[in-house]
């Protein structure tokens, strides 16, 4: 492996210079809940409004736009792309950093990094890949998994991981105690940040409404919004206070669609009524949790929307509702730009400048990622993108950075004692046989 630059050295530095110089240090502990205890939730865990977290908000966006102002505009757009490395130069499954990776990495400067099956193998070697990816990154990377349990569950993909298979999120929601929402949510997260990853791409907030949804289905805890909301709240408490970042996804809700976007146009038939009323009460459950992350859908909404966009490129969709009507100001992320709702509709270096004037902040999966980076700047130096623009979203990702991985201590859980352990284990039998009465 290449040496990273000395330049990597004077920014690591600066952030660490950055976080102690607050007046505290920046918890990894939800925002929302900042007395809550690693282990298990407090009596009146459930009940408590959200409050900010110790860190000082002021002084927080003063290191936060301090490091900004040191960024170059590339570095910037860098920040806006989550890609992955499925497979390597030679075809074969990418489970290591190489040259080519590595380049890839310290050229563009991607803000996070996204694990696949093909990623997966062993503990040691899980870990390892983590490891030297962060290596590469002058800022520290997200890097996420899906790991929702029931039939969305990467590590279970890799066998010699012997991780814990969680029942699915509907289970969860047939118990009706949202008690198990914030363990189940907190057991996955353990497993995870032991292999070294900070981020997961759950909770479903989506509403199963549709019964004939495909895509969707039991990965939603409810057919009942006020159902799902309760879960995704607590699942979201879980997450956090294991210092892993939660994401909820898909919005505006993809629950009460017949297609999949991973093979084509779905589309949402509701009104924006409809919506206020089921698909968007999860959303405001997990924004008033404090979730920092909100992944979008690919969805078509003919009745609320005239543009004809599907929601991942729809300023009405992304800014109109979402940040203004909703309020939320954390991290919107697209789902999966490869996704052929699309990658087989728009040209990519037209989708991720599109997905940008929308508001969106992080570009996930780009078919081509160095591309679609050159699309960005591009559409910058043009003018058609101000730099001010960028700013708005990257001054987002670092202060999300800063609240929970930037001079964070490295995880102290051990992979061989937390996967699959025996107590993780036990919960998800007391889950299935408490749904099963």
């Amino acid at each position: 492996m290449k040496k990273r630059a000395l330049s990597f050295i004077l920014l690591l530095s600066l952030l660490l210079c950055a976080c102690s110089g607050t007046k505290g240090p920046i918890s990894t502990s939800p925002v929302d809940s900042p007395g809550a205890t690693p282990t298990e939730p407090s009596s009146s865990h459930q009940n408590e409004p959200s409050e900010p977290s110790g860190t000082d908000n002021g002084n927080l966006e003063y290191e936060v736009d301090k490091l900004l102002s040191r960024l170059t505009l590339e570095e910037k757009i860098g920040q806006m792309f989550f890609i992955t490395s499925r497979y390597n130069t030679d075809g074969k499954k990418q489970q290591a950093m190489d040259d080519a990776l590595e380049d890839l990495l310290t050229t563009y400067k991607p803000g996070g990094f996204i694990f696949f099956e093909e990623n997966l193998d062993n503990i040691s070697q899980t870990v390892s890949f983590i490891e030297d990816i962060q290596k590469t990154a002058e800022i520290p990377m997200f890097i996420a998994i899906d790991e929702e349990g029931g039939i969305v569950s990467r590590l279970d993909d890799a066998k010699a991981l012997h991780s814990t298979i969680m029942p699915e999120p509907y289970v969860i929601g047939i118990t009706g105690n949202e008690k198990y929402a914030y363990e189940a949510s907190k057991a996955i997260a353990e497993e995870v940040k032991s292999l070294g990853f900070n981020l997961n791409f759950a909770p479903v907030a989506d509403v199963f409404s549709n019964p004939k949804n495909k895509v969707i289905g039991r990965r939603a805890y409810s057919n009942d919004p006020k159902v799902v909301s309760q879960m995704v709240a607590e699942a979201i408490k879980g997450t956090y206070d294991t210092g892993v970042i939660p994401c909820i996804k898909h919005f505006p809700g993809h629950g009460d669609t017949i297609q999949d976007s991973h093979t084509g146009i779905a589309v949402v038939e509701n009104d924006i009524e409809r919506l206020r009323q089921v698909e968007f009460l999860p959303f405001k459950a997990g924004i008033n949790a404090g979730v920092d992350f909100i992944m979008t859908a690919h969805v078509l909404t003919p009745k609320i929307t005239d543009d004809g966009l599907p929601a991942t490129l729809s300023k009405t969709i992304i800014t109109d509702i979402l940040r203004n009507e909703l309020g939320f100001d954390g991290i919107i992320i697209t789902d999966g730009l490869e996704m052929n709702a699309i990658s087989k509709v728009y040209p990519e270096e037209e989708a991720v400048v599109m997905a940008i004037e929308a508001g969106v902040d992080m570009l996930l999966l780009p078919v081509d990622f160095p591309k679609s980076f050159d699309a960005v700047l591009s559409a910058v130096k043009r003018g058609k993108i101000t730099e001010e623009r960028i700013d708005q979203s990257v001054r987002r990702i670092l202060e999300v950075k800063m609240k929970h991985i930037i001079g964070k201590e490295p995880t102290n859980l051990n992979p061989d004692e937390v996967l699959g352990s025996s107590e993780h284990k036990e919960l998800a039998k007391r889950i299935w046989d408490e749904a099963k009465k």
